[in-house]
């Protein structure tokens, strides 16, 4: 399993329109992607997904064919993620 943080831009006054498309995904929006957490964000970026996948192909698709197809989004940058460490909270 991968993981992937993807930042993206909505297009300006055009944030409503995305956020009423992404709260009807599903948690796996297409086959071997998984969202586990999505985030609202300040500055350049608007939001943030953390995704898992079952291959980088698929992380590509998503990005690509389903996140950019969203009405409102403008930009996207996606990053693989490595663990370094596990930090346990106290």
């Amino acid at each position: 399993m991968m993981k992937y943080l993807v930042l993206f831009k909505t297009m300006a006054g055009k944030g409503g329109e995305f956020w009423e498309a992404f709260s009807k995904w599903p948690d796996e929006p297409m086959k071997g992607v998984w969202i586990e957490s999505s985030w609202s964000l300040f500055g350049y970026w608007d939001f943030a997904l953390i995704i898992k996948t079952s291959s980088n192909e698929n992380a590509v698709h998503f990005v690509g064919e389903v996140l950019r197809a969203t009405p409102g989004v403008a930009d996207t940058s996606t990053s693989p993620m490595i663990v370094l460490k596990e930090h346990k909270m106290m």
